[in-house]
């Protein structure tokens, strides 16, 4: 990945234009993602449930630890949201999980 040179305004005067003799650089490289073993094939199993996506009990029912569903979530590399279902009279609550486009990215490297 190709570093990305930035010239920070606040150091080179704001407003005014860039001086030569007090521009400074910030090099700024993109983070590399590294995936576990099981984040990958719990995104690949993601990936192939599409937009209608799967259940959190699905992945927890696969061996996944709660922690390691909810760092996928936090990183960005999928979404939870809450549903509800009706089943009778009873309410049912349940996550439902979709891979991110960031998600997708990260099992194609």
């Amino acid at each position: 990945m190709t570093p990305i040179s930035v010239t920070c305004p606040a150091l080179t005067g704001g407003a005014f234009p860039a001086i030569a003799t007090m521009s400074h650089t910030i090099t700024v490289t993109a983070r590399e993602r590294h995936l576990r073993g099981e984040q990958r094939w719990a995104l690949e199993i993601l990936a192939a449930a599409g937009l209608r996506g799967c259940t959190g009990a699905t992945l927890l029912a696969h061996g996944f630890s709660v922690e390691m569903v909810a760092d996928l979530v936090h990183d960005g590399l999928a979404t939870a949201r809450r549903q509800t279902m009706r089943v009778g009279r009873r309410k049912l609550q349940f996550a439902l999980m979709r891979i991110t486009d960031a998600g997708r990215r990260a099992i194609e490297d």
